[in-house]
């Protein structure tokens, strides 16, 4: 296992940036002072005073470079494990599409034989569909739409070995309380691409909801005679995931909301697609009977203008947060970071740089590009000698 020093860094501490050298043994932090006991001749690598963070944990990410997990195809993970470690990301759950049950059963089962990936690591799965309403289902696919069904997650979650992470699901649909009772002592069960008013809404984390998904998109604004989902996650104080990108949410509204709820309770997420990426230009073939469009700022569109999904990375929001809505780095990196791995179980080996976890480790430049990307120890990506990665496959669709 490789043992190095990282040297002259600015290391994010979980509360604030220090000058600290990190040495890096058997695939953990093994030291973080500032000045460690290496062993003589280790190698050491100099960031000439750039900032040193954890290793980002995108909890909602579909895809990249034109491959998506519902495929249930192996070389998906492997190719958008490598496009997440050139943005920062070490860990991720691979976020399904609406898909009848047949369909997604190989993606279950491609995650459960995943085994050891070239970049980010794959820590579940996050089952967005099929448990979600017709009106507020964004551009998931409506004929593959199902009622909330606790037997058919069972049957999905055993496939893919109890990997299964998060599920969403719109409890106005029929069955969708009882599919939270049953569902939430198995994984985490969250509000979302729903029609649900603050009523119903607060029955389902009465139920055992404790989570919503990309709150704001898929479900009713905030409203000052129905709450909705977006003020009944805030009184049950369930955990949300936001899209930062600054057009999922506006500006605004994402310093509104920073101001009003705890970031304890946040999780920053990309929500990328098949076409993260991708080239300015308009797709066919990525979603059956759906052309999209990749603008000039990154984001990704129908021809009727409806959103689907994203294609920038969760660096690209920290920026944003940053730059246009006052959020500090700091903050941005406990939401990026942190608050996902205290969710899902993983505190205690990710989500900060510590004496004994794992040494998930991002050099990050003040423009947000990962400039090295280290997973458990292992250098995965390194933008001076492996530039922009990009799939040739587009220049075919």
């Amino acid at each position: 296992m490789e043992q190095f020093v990282i040297t002259n860094a600015l290391v994010y501490t979980g509360h604030r940036f220090v000058p600290r050298e990190v040495y890096v043994e058997e695939g953990r932090v093994a030291q973080l002072a500032e000045k460690v006991n290496a062993p003589a001749g280790c190698p050491r690598l100099d960031l000439g005073g750039k900032r040193l963070v954890p290793g980002f944990i995108d909890i909602h990410t579909h895809g990249a470079m034109g491959r998506d997990f519902s495929d249930g195809d192996p070389e998906a993970l492997a190719v958008t494990s490598r496009y997440y470690a050139e943005n920062g990301v070490t860990s991720f759950l691979a976020t399904t599409m609406t898909l009848k049950e047949p369909q997604l059963l190989p993606a279950m089962a491609c995650v459960k034989n995943a085994g050891a990936l070239p970049g980010a690591r794959c820590a579940g799965v996050n089952l967005e569909g099929p448990f979600l309403s017709y009106a507020k289902r964004g551009a998931q696919n409506p004929d593959n739409l199902h009622k909330p069904d606790a037997d058919m997650f069972m049957r999905l979650h055993e496939a893919s070995g109890g990997a299964v992470k998060l599920v969403t699901v719109a409890p106005e649909e029929e069955g969708g309380l009882e599919f939270v009772k049953r569902v939430s002592p198995v994984c985490t069960v969250s509000v979302g691409h729903t029609e649900a008013d603050y009523d119903t809404a607060m029955r389902a984390y009465e139920a055992g909801a404790s989570h919503a998904t990309h709150l704001f998109n898929g479900m009713p604004g905030l409203h000052h005679r129905n709450p909705g989902v977006i003020g009944a996650a805030f009184d049950a104080g369930a955990t949300v995931e936001l899209i930062c990108d600054g057009l999922h949410i506006c500006d605004e509204m994402l310093g509104i909301y920073f101001k009003v709820k705890s970031t304890d309770k946040f999780m920053m997420v990309s929500d990328c697609t098949a076409l993260s990426g991708a080239p300015v230009g308009k797709y066919e073939g990525i979603f059956e009977g759906m052309a999209l469009n990749v603008t000039p700022e990154g984001f990704v569109l129908t021809d009727t203008g409806r959103l689907c999904g994203s294609s920038q990375p969760v660096l690209f929001d920290i920026g944003n947060l940053v730059n246009n809505v006052g959020i500090p780095l700091e903050t941005c990196l406990k939401m990026a970071c942190l608050n996902p791995c205290i969710k899902y179980g993983f505190a205690d080996r990710k989500g900060t740089i510590e004496v004994g976890k794992d040494a998930d480790l991002v050099v990050i430049s003040d423009d947000y590009q990962a400039q090295v990307t280290y997973a458990e120890g292992r250098k995965v990506y390194d933008r001076s000698t492996e530039g922009k990665i990009f799939n040739a496959d587009y220049l075919n669709r």
